[in-house]
C-alpha cells in the first residue's frame, strides 16, 4: 500500500490509507431515494428489486466510467440499498492514463465528488409512473449497468468521499476530542 500525504492545513497531515498500489478507493451514495432529480425522475429502494436480483446471483456486474462514456475507469466494489439512497464502494484504476492524469488529482483535490446512475428500465414505457403534477417521472423497475464520476450530476447529492483514515478519525471524534482538544475536524 502506497502512503500518500494529504495535507489538510498546517496543522494535520494524514496518510492516506485509500492509495493501495494502483487504485484510489471512494464511496458515497450513487443516487437517493423518493427525491426527484434534476432529469425529472424518482426511484426508490423497490426500484431496484429486479438489479439486485442479478447482481445477487452474479449476472449482472456495473462499472465505473467517466461521464458516461465506454471509457471504464476502475470497479465497483459493494452496492448497498440503505435507507437513503443506493450507497456504492468503488476503486478508480490509477493504471489508466485518465484517471492517473485527470480524474484522480481532481478528486483529491476535493474538485470532482459527484456519483451518477446508469442503466435502463425494465418494461420501456411500461416501466415509469408520470406524475402531471410537476412533470416527474417514477422508475418501477431500474437495471443498473453503470455508476458514472461525472462534474455535474442530476442528483445533486450523489456525492463520493476518498474512504481513508480521515475518514476513521472522523468517527472516533469524541475519544479524539480528548487527546486533541484544540484540533480542527
Amino acid at each position: 500500500m502506497a502512503n500518500k500525504i494529504l495535507s489538510l492545513n498546517k496543522l494535520c497531515k494524514i496518510e492516506n490509507a485509500a492509495v493501495d498500489g494502483d487504485v484510489l478507493r471512494i464511496g458515497g451514495y450513487a443516487c437517493h431515494y423518493d427525491v426527484t432529480n434534476l432529469n425529472s425522475e424518482r426511484v426508490n429502494a423497490k426500484s431496484f428489486d429486479s438489479f439486485f436480483c442479478l447482481y445477487n446471483e452474479g449476472k449482472l456486474k456495473p462499472r465505473l466510467n467517466w461521464e458516461h462514456t465506454d471509457t471504464v475507469i476502475g470497479g465497483i466494489d459493494e452496492i448497498v440499498s440503505k435507507e437513503n439512497g443506493l450507497w456504492i464502494n468503488c476503486h478508480l484504476n490509477q493504471g489508466v492514463k485518465i484517471v492517473s492524469d485527470m480524474i484522480a488529482p481532481n478528486i483529491l483535490s476535493g474538485d470532482l465528488d459527484s456519483f451518477s446512475t446508469e442503466g435502463y428500465i425494465l418494461n420501456g414505457y411500461n416501466g415509469i409512473v408520470e406524475n402531471a403534477e410537476d412533470d416527474s417521472y417514477y422508475v418501477k423497475d431500474f437495471i443498473l449497468t453503470a455508476v458514472s464520476i461525472v462534474r455535474t450530476p442530476a442528483d445533486w447529492d450523489a456525492v463520493f468521499t476518498v474512504q481513508n483514515y480521515f475518514e476513521e478519525m472522523r468517527a472516533m471524534k469524541p475519544k479524539a476530542m480528548r487527546v486533541f482538544p484544540n484540533m480542527l475536524y
